[in-house]
């Protein structure tokens, strides 16, 4: 993936080396006017003169090819996740975050990394190239100091990297004891335990503080190193140079003239600058690998493989045959399902979390691929449906959809020429809400956070029905609605007599009115039938029935 980037920045990358390589050149050529001052030779200046405006407006365009260049590789990045993402075999970790997070943080390295990076080392060894050219000695000393402090720096930044990796790990610990801390916050109320809980929750951030504390002590000096190493050098051949001119220090009996040291504090200088600069970066550069490395990871995770081409399923019929699933920790999570869904008819699938019912879900719809078995509509196994034809042919409603940023028009229609206001608003009007021009027009924000979370859920249930697929697969559709609103969604889908209905629930209401229902746990299928003959022979269908009404 780096060698992608680099070669989609290739240009941006020429630029910044042109840039750099001038900068040095113009370093050589202002040492070489202070040295031929007195000489009245007018043909450095003039160089430099030239070399200067070339570097200053080369380092000009290589700003602005950075900038280019950040917003071709955020295009590349964001190109290859959404085409990959939603075919993946696997969940990704924190994929809703990659585009805001990594791949946003990606963009900037070319401007903000490359070119200081490039500058870093490029002008520093043009320096020393010419020295070495013009006095040996001088530009070996050079060489030699570049390469220790290069040395330095990567110690410090292994000795700063450790203690980060610790720190990071204290964080996660005390982001975990949070995290359970408030999933379990009812339980905990209703034990009686919550002051001990509370107790033992501020124990373990004092300890975290205090562990951050002592780390970021310890790796205080690895900070400082390498400045400190720049300033000795610096002012150690400053002093030297200056005993020397003034005859109190000398090499084989030969003293520095006023010029002569002039110019090589001046090429010091500008050897220095740019090697000092890299020890602001190290963190930067690390934080941009991790970002890399957390987007190579997720576009590495296999894909859906769909053909280009394929039969349209002559019926409606959903099936599965000797299903099995393991995560990727190998894991079972389904064990030897076979089933089939009829044509047409309302199926709900209960049992206890944990049961693999959502699991299913993501199977039958094909949203990964089963470790074992197969997946059937109608007379095609899903793997031998293109891609075209599988989203077509189903629908499908997460825990977690939402709505993009846009008008709610927008949201509703998206873009299909055959949906218009007239059709929203009666789909709109069978759940609840009212949908005038004021509301269609209106923006939902970002994730659809400019409503309520019971809004949101209806309009992906309205969005979903406005599309009319043949086969309709909902997860938990009616979790963040109240008994109104969930009673109008059990209406609506119970009346949709020419789809497949498939439909995850905790509702009981829902599944009441289900021609079928299967009832599911620890992976496995433990009973199916209509909600009177799970009433009279499933104790846990009966306890999920009263237990909830």
């Amino acid at each position: 993936m780096i060698k992608t980037l680099l070669y989609n920045v290739r240009g941006a990358i020429a630029w910044m080396t042109l840039g750099a390589i001038l900068d040095g050149i113009s370093g050589l050529l202002l040492a070489s006017v202070i040295l031929n001052w007195s000489a009245g030779d007018n043909t450095s200046l003039i160089l430099l003169t030239i070399s200067s405006l070339a570097a200053l407006s080369v380092t000009f365009m290589a700003t602005q090819k950075g900038y280019l260049a950040g917003g071709t590789v955020m295009r590349y990045l964001t190109a290859a996740l959404i085409r990959h993402l939603p075919l993946s075999l696997k969940p990704v970790k924190a994929a809703s975050h990659l585009i805001s997070g990594p791949a946003s943080q990606i963009m900037s390295v070319p401007a903000h990394l490359l070119h200081p990076i490039i500058s870093g080392i490029v002008t520093p060894l043009t320096v020393v190239i010419g020295l070495l050219i013009y006095q040996f000695v001088f530009g070996g000393i050079l060489l030699l100091i570049g390469v220790a402090l290069l040395f330095i720096l990567r110690f410090c930044a292994k000795q700063i990297a450790r203690a980060e990796q610790k720190v990071y790990v204290s964080q996660q610990e005390v982001i975990s004891a949070l995290d359970n801390f408030a999933t379990h916050q009812p339980l905990i109320r209703r034990a009686g335990v919550s002051q001990n809980q509370q107790k033992n929750l501020e124990l373990a951030l004092n300890s975290q503080y205090h562990t951050q504390k002592q780390l970021q002590r310890q790796s205080l000096p690895f900070h400082l190193l390498f400045s400190l190493s720049i300033q000795i050098i610096f002012i150690g051949l400053f002093c030297a140079g200056a005993l020397s001119m003034m005859g109190i220090f000398s090499v084989n009996n030969t003293t520095l003239s006023l010029n002569v040291w002039l110019a090589g504090m001046l090429l010091l200088a500008r050897f220095i600058e740019p090697l000092w600069l890299l020890s602001h970066l190290d963190q930067a550069l690390r934080q941009s690998k991790k970002a890399i490395a957390q987007i190579e990871q997720a576009l590495k995770t296999d894909e859906l493989f769909f053909p280009k081409e394929s039969r349209y399923p002559e019926s409606n019929q959903v099936s599965c045959h000797a299903l099995s699933h393991y995560s990727h920790d190998k894991k079972r999570i389904l064990n030897n399902i076979t089933l089939t869904f009829k044509e047409n008819e309302l199926t709900a699938i209960v049992g206890p979390s944990g049961a693999g019912k959502s699991t299913l879900l993501s199977l039958l719809a094909r949203l990964q691929d089963p470790t074992q078995g197969t997946v059937s509509y109608g007379n095609i196994e899903v793997t031998q449906l293109s891609q075209q034809i599988l989203c077509a042919k189903r629908g499908v409603l997460f825990q977690d959809s939402r709505l993009f940023s846009g008008s709610l028009r927008q949201n509703l229609s998206l873009h299909i020429n055959n949906i218009d206001d007239r059709q929203i608003a009666i789909m709109l009007s069978r759940l609840n809400m009212d949908a005038d021009d004021e509301l269609l027009d209106s923006d939902v924000g970002t994730g659809g956070m400019a409503l309520s979370g019971g809004q949101r859920q209806r309009l992906c249930i309205a969005r979903l029905l406005l599309s009319h697929p043949d086969i309709i697969f909902m997860d938990e559709p009616t979790a963040s609605l109240d008994y109104i609103n969930t009673a109008s969604v059990i209406n609506l889908l119970s009346e949709a007599h020419q789809q497949t209905r498939i439909i995850v629930t905790h509702q009981p209401m829902f599944a009441q009115q289900a021609n079928h229902i299967i009832y599911m746990e620890n992976g496995k299928v433990i009973d199916q039938g209509s909600h009177y003959e799970l009433m009279d022979r499933s104790p846990w269908y009966q306890q999920f029935i009263h237990h909830n009404t």
